[in-house]
This record gives structure tokens, sequence and C-alpha cells, in this order.
């Protein structure tokens, strides 16, 4: 199912390296988008799993892994 994500988030996701593919699929390239802990409200996700991962987007956070994808972080808050 597709989602609507504004320009101006799409615009502000510049590392996006899946051309946009969560929207369509709802995954990040061949992946399963990261599950999200909870959000706060800074546009920060802080994701269920801590393993290290490729991402530009996705970072250590102490013992914790952060996702900071500008549209990840929309397409997370349309669902709650």
């Amino acid at each position: 199912m597709k989602s609507h994500v504004p320009d101006c988030v799409l615009n502000g996701t510049t590392k996006c390296a899946h051309n946009f593919s969560c929207i369509e699929t709802s995954k990040c390239g061949d992946k399963e988008m990261c599950k999200v802990e909870y959000a706060n409200g800074g546009q920060i996700l802080f994701l269920k799993d801590r393993k290290y991962s490729d991402c530009p987007y996705r970072l250590l956070f102490g013992d914790r892994q952060i996702c900071r994808c500008p549209t990840h972080y929309a397409l997370h808050t349309q669902e709650a």
C-alpha cells in the first residue's frame, strides 16, 4: 500500500539508497524496515534492534540504535 509523504520530507531524505521503496513496499530495498520501539518529537526513532546496520540514517546512541531518516519517521507517525 502506498503512503503519502510530503515533498518537503522527501527532499530532506538525501541519503536514501533505495529510491524510497519504503513508500511503495514498506521495505527498505529488499529488507524489512527497521522496527521502531518508540518515536520522540524530534524526528528520532528509537529502534527495537540494537545491532549494527549499514544505513546512513541509523546511528549508535549509547547502547541503542536510532533512526534519523525523515521518511521513515513520517511513515511511522502515519501508522500511529
